[in-house]
């Protein structure tokens, strides 16, 4: 469930908008107020801010929102105490004024509320300090409670699947073109970004389901590589596909193993072959898997498909290893003890990958709030 909330000084357009949403509105809940028009609620909220002239920012505005497959099942009496229990938590008390009015022009159906922080007595009973972090705690809250998805396991589940359907693509796809055409194909649409440095330098995903084009330019959908995982790099994917495609020249070059890898060299990889059990030199070898590695990188760090100090299994980055594997498999005695992998390093990078999607799936969540007071706090103790 998504939500805003925000301290502010309002004025009656705030009342407007929320009482409108293009003729949608619906006002499903309000508390000490008895006007009926905008003008008139904003007056009333007014006059009782003035009784604590010491808060500038007296109203307290946001929304809630539940995705389109949750929210259109939800009652609007059962959305508005949601954001009602949900202001409570907060400091929101019957001695507040507020409004709540459900929108439904856009694709996720949500509720919008004004509050006043300063309750008829006087009293400011709604801190400002981390409200928006607050009441999404909150609603989170409160959904758990009702037993419902919250944003933060909604926002797992999403980057989950599309980091399963991106690792997906990136095995049977050679370069960024297909990729993106693939992944649409899946729902995802692949936003790419690129510097005159780096050339693509960052990739966003959207589910195209989630796409709502009235709050496009508000709300920007989808999420940043970067927040899918923080193994895959997209100087990664763009090693990947490089890698790929020397594979394929080398392969159409190269009639046996020994011309595979020297080719390969040629293009600047180095290859080690792990065998079907143990190397025994002298006679034939199954391979079972290649291992390359750009000769000279300074890639030192592990990544989502790169294997520190041996770098990409091929079984892991392409779905169609067999057709490589099968015409080098004809070559015949290998003598070469050298350029084999060792079995303490034979590990399956995609046991290896699996692994971590597993670990993605059960992650140790801190939202982005709580994420930024921390390094705030740190800061402080330097």
């Amino acid at each position: 469930m998504n939500n805003s909330a925000t301290t502010r000084t309002i004025t009656k357009i705030a009342f407007e908008y929320n009482g409108n949403d293009k003729g949608t509105a619906e006002m499903v809940s309000s508390n000490n107020i008895l006007s009926s028009t905008s003008e008139g609620q904003f007056q009333e909220m007014k006059t009782v801010a003035e009784r604590n002239p010491k808060v500038k920012k007296w109203a307290l505005t946001g929304y809630v929102s539940q995705p389109d497959e949750i929210g259109r099942k939800l009652t609007d009496k059962e959305f508005a105490e949601i954001a009602t229990r949900a202001l409570e938590k907060i400091g929101v008390t019957a001695n507040n004024q507020f409004r709540l009015d459900i929108h439904n022009s856009t694709k996720q159906k949500h509720i919008h509320f004004i509050v006043n922080r300063i309750d008829i007595s006087g009293k400011c009973t709604v801190k400002s300090h981390n409200i928006g972090s607050r009441f999404g705690e909150a609603v989170r809250e409160v959904c758990k409670e009702k037993g419902l998805l919250t944003d933060v396991e909604i926002g797992i589940q999403k980057k989950a699947e599309m980091l399963k359907s991106l690792t997906e693509v990136i095995r049977s796809k050679d370069n960024f073109d297909d990729l993106i055409s693939e992944m649409k194909k899946k729902g995802f649409e692949v936003q790419l970004s690129s510097n005159v440095k780096d050339g693509i330098s960052g990739m966003r995903i959207v589910m195209e389901k989630d796409r709502n084009h009235q709050t496009e330019r508000i709300y920007k959908a989808g999420y940043k590589l970067s927040e899918i995982s923080n193994q895959l790099k997209i100087s990664e994917i763009k090693s990947v596909f490089e890698m790929k495609k020397a594979v394929r020249e080398a392969q159409k070059l190269g009639n046996n193993l020994k011309e595979f890898r020297e080719n390969m060299q040629g293009k600047g990889f180095s290859v080690k072959i792990k065998y079907k059990g143990e190397f025994i030199a002298g006679q034939k070898n199954e391979i079972q898997d290649f291992w390359i590695k750009k000769i000279g990188s300074n890639q030192e760090k592990n990544g989502f498909f790169f294997l520190k100090n041996v770098g990409f299994s091929l079984s892991a980055i392409d779905s169609d290893l067999s057709n490589i594997i099968k015409p080098l498999s004809q070559s015949s005695i290998n003598n070469d003890t050298n350029n084999h992998l060792k079995s303490e390093k034979n590990e399956s990078l995609i046991e290896i990958t699996g692994g971590l999607l597993g670990d993605f799936l059960n992650p140790t969540y801190v939202s982005q709030d709580e994420d930024e007071l921390w390094n705030k706090k740190r800061k402080l103790r330097r």
